[in-house]
């Protein structure tokens, strides 16, 4: 029997559980085209293991680098690094296998291990769960990589729509706990700003993804009772961007989350972060799971180059 939080209304709740009981289907008719993958190696399917957390262990992908690429890493001083994928799903939904297209693209093309944990999600939980599940599987991963022959020294963090945000929690959380900080974060289309109203959510799309519908249904389960203007609920009202690594920030035209987005790009630039924007044209939210092909190869791309570019730098 589908369980929830026992503050969440059953309505909202049974509304939520329908999402993630349709989501499978949906994943495969929209969002699982072999033309989306741009991994140029063979990549293992993705092992599982278990991370501790102070709501209980979760589970967690990892997605490895070709053996011949992890052999020379080694050759070269150095045990391949690793990126911290906070997946999206609308803080409702139970997706790490979504991310797959870019995290074989990622241990692939980067030669890193990639990690996406199984978080929980609402209506089973409520904020902040998701944000401190997230939040110690970087610490844990920090603490315990080397076990696994990773760079626990290398790591970086990053995330599409909801896992845009906990990804910036993650590095924000770090920096507020002067514990190490990753490497550089990505946010894809991600939300930043809970507290916006959602009328100033729009788009020039009629029924874009992410509707009024669905934003009512994220505040009346996840985001029960919380504080929205708290930092750890919107990211972009964090007194201490200003101390982020090297971000990437990816918006759609069509998104109603690219407000939030594109002004939260132009903040840390204003405070001196080194921050990559780009907003695709003509394209909705999830754009690096959907066609056009040409709008994701370039997307994903662009988070390689960035955790490229960190990771050198780190050596």
């Amino acid at each position: 029997m589908a369980t929830y939080d026992p503050m969440i209304d059953p309505a909202a709740a049974r509304q939520a559980h329908r999402m993630q009981a349709l989501f499978p289907l949906m994943r495969v008719l929209f969002v699982n085209s072999p033309q989306l993958r741009f991994a140029t190696k063979k990549i293992a399917k993705p092992t599982r293991i278990t991370i501790p957390t102070r709501h209980g262990d979760i589970g967690a992908l990892v997605y490895s680098p070709t053996a011949r690429d992890i052999e020379a890493q080694l050759a070269a001083g150095h045990r391949p690094p690793v990126h911290l994928i906070t997946h999206g799903g609308g803080f409702i939904l139970r997706t790490p296998k979504q991310e797959d297209n870019v995290a074989q693209y990622l241990a692939s093309e980067v030669g890193c291990f990639v990690v996406i944990p199984d978080y929980d999600a609402a209506p089973q939980v409520r904020f902040p769960v998701e944000e401190e599940e997230s939040y110690d599987a970087f610490r844990w991963i920090h603490a315990h990589g080397g076990e696994f022959g990773w760079d626990q020294d290398r790591i970086t963090v990053g995330g599409a729509s909801a896992g845009g945000k906990l990804a910036l929690n993650v590095a924000l959380m770090a920096i507020d706990d002067g514990h190490y900080v990753p490497l550089a974060v990505s946010s894809e289309y991600g939300a930043s700003d809970m507290s916006i109203p959602d009328e100033q959510r729009t788009s020039t799309k009629k029924n874009p993804i992410v509707g009024r519908g669905l934003m009512t249904l994220i505040r009346k389960t996840y985001f029960l009772g919380a504080d929205l203007t708290d930092p750890l609920a919107s990211p972009a009202l964090h007194p201490r961007l200003a101390e982020l690594p090297p971000t990437l920030i990816e918006t759609a035209e069509l998104d109603t989350l690219k407000h939030e987005s594109n002004a939260l790009a132009a903040e840390p630039v204003r405070r001196g972060v080194d921050v990559t924007h780009r907003e695709f044209a003509g394209v909705d939210h999830a754009f690096t799971h959907a066609k056009p092909v040409e709008v994701a190869r370039e997307a994903i791309t662009m988070i390689g180059d960035h955790l490229r570019k960190a990771f050198a730098s780190a050596l």
